[in-house]
């Protein structure tokens, strides 16, 4: 016997209906995966992280100025504590994380702090999502820091030191 019209019609609701379903339901198993990795992210905490391998903080740059090699932290969990840097730190609440921030806001490898070799440093956002922050401007690129700025991340501030 042959489809008529209205057979397929409802035919292809049917078959609509049940792809929205399990697209919806892809959609709904995606955002727990979003949440249970956020959720586990949030509860690792490390203290140890504040021993960073020691440098010294008194590297001269070829123009004989001093630069810094020391990140004091402001606010948060760790605030008062100055850390000896290495020319290139990730931040964020991922144990893989050299500077591991124990902040909500804070995304798994939010950004990252790296030093030139011709001297300096800089401030990359690695796709956050509350993003990351040079005296209150929110950085969309690669952003040179120095001993004067402010850097915010989560809610914690923090600045270079010589």
């Amino acid at each position: 016997m042959p489809l008529r019209g209205a057979d397929v019609a409802e035919f292809t609701v049917l078959v609509l209906k049940i792809a929205f379903l399990a697209i919806l339901w892809l959609f709904i198993l995606l955002v727990a995966a979003v949440i249970n990795s956020d959720m586990i992210g949030s509860r690792q905490r490390r203290t140890d992280n504040v021993d960073l391998p020691p440098l010294p903080d008194s590297r001269k740059t070829k123009r004989g100025k001093k630069e810094p090699w020391v990140l004091a932290i402001d606010s948060g969990i760790h605030a008062g504590d100055r850390l000896q840097l290495v020319p290139e730190v990730r931040i964020g609440r991922s144990e893989a994380c050299e500077l591991v921030l124990d902040d909500d806001y804070v995304s798994s490898m939010h950004a990252m702090l790296s030093h030139r070799e011709e001297g300096g440093w800089f401030l990359k956002d690695l796709g956050s999502t509350n993003g990351t922050f040079v005296n209150a401007e929110r950085i969309a690129h690669p952003t040179t820091v120095g001993v004067n700025d402010v850097i915010r991340i989560g809610e914690v501030q923090m600045r270079l030191e010589i």
